[in-house]
């Protein structure tokens, strides 16, 4: 009796640990972050480096607006030395000067040539005008010889005025030629005069946009000042729009499956006080790199916009912690008792 009771009470107890076991096992949703770093830029910046000038291939800087300042469309950033470039244009406006007055001269001078042959042809017009006449004359009473000699009279005036437009009209077209070379000299002179005046003014470099002045590092890791010497091609000075932060974040290789455009995306921003920003994935670069010459691990960079742009605060460069909330996954919570 007493054992038949117990086995009773056995069965129910297990029967109500089964139940319990099956209620307590509950799926739960778990998000998963993807941790990355980068820095913050400008979606619209404009870098500016030594014009293409020729004969100079090194530039020192002679003025440099402020970094951190703002700056006008039109305004001058940066003033390279032009002395060269005066030096130049010095010698070449005084070969022009030359020219002009050489042009001048010719000009002058083939006028009056011009004049004299004009003169002379009329002069030999009438000589001519004469003896035709003379040799025309029928007088019995003229002896052979003064009627041949009006003849070879008149023969020598018509070869004189034959000889004289002749001269004439090479005078025309020797002129012509003559100052269109001369003018020619001019229009080249003056051509090289305004082409260094428009390197004088290249060498004064002008903000593309509305922006502010960032200055760059070289090799060295070092920013130009006032006085030293830029290479052609060298970026001094980048001016950006501080009204078009984003975010270029580096993605590690393994992490780079997990991320979307669209992403929500929290931004820590490193500096004197930490500020967090959010925003979203814009979109991944198309191939993947090592992350430094230094550090070989692969990346891929990814554009992050933010919903929030402060910009007395936000400038490019600053360095940035990334945290991506990418898609969630299911995992199973709870065990048997």
């Amino acid at each position: 009796m007493n054992k038949g009771l117990i086995m009773l009470m056995a069965v129910g107890l297990l029967s109500g640990c089964q139940q319990d076991n099956s209620i307590t096992a509950k799926p739960a949703q778990q998000s998963t972050v993807v941790y990355a770093s980068g820095e913050l830029e400008s979606a619209e910046s404009h870098l500016l480096a030594p014009p293409s000038i020729k004969r100079m291939w090194q530039y020192q800087i002679k003025f440099l607006a402020p970094e951190n300042s703002a700056v006008k469309q039109g305004q001058v950033v940066i003033k390279f030395d032009d002395k060269q470039v005066q030096d130049r244009l010095i010698e070449k406006t005084g070969e022009l000067e030359q020219a002009k007055k050489t042009l001048e001269n010719e000009a002058s001078s083939e006028k009056e040539n011009e004049q004299e042959l004009i003169l002379a042809v009329a002069e030999q017009q009438m000589n001519y005008d004469k003896a035709e006449r003379k040799a025309q004359i029928i007088d019995h009473s003229r002896s052979d010889i003064e009627r041949k000699k009006s003849q070879i009279d008149f023969t020598i005036a018509q070869n004189d005025l034959f000889l004289a437009k002749k001269k004439l009209d090479y005078h025309y077209q020797t002129t012509e030629l003559n100052l269109k070379m001369a003018q020619g000299k001019v229009d080249r002179l003056s051509a090289d005069v305004n082409e260094l005046q428009g390197e004088i003014d290249k060498l004064k470099v002008k903000s593309p946009i509305d922006g502010f002045v960032i200055y760059k590092t070289n090799f060295d890791d070092e920013k130009l000042s006032v006085g030293e010497t830029a290479q052609f091609g060298q970026a001094v000075v980048e001016v950006v729009k501080l009204d078009k932060m984003q975010v270029k974040a580096q993605i590690d290789e393994p992490d780079s499956g997990k991320v979307l455009p669209g992403q929500r995306v929290k931004v820590i921003l490193d500096g004197s006080s930490e500020r967090v920003v959010s925003g979203n994935v814009l979109s991944l670069g198309g191939v993947f790199r090592e992350k430094s010459w230094q550090d070989k691990r692969r990346i891929i960079d990814a554009q992050i916009s933010l919903d929030e742009i402060e910009t007395s605060v936000m400038r490019p460069g600053m360095s940035a912690r990334i945290e991506i909330e990418v898609a969630a996954h299911s995992q199973t919570q709870g065990g048997a008792l």
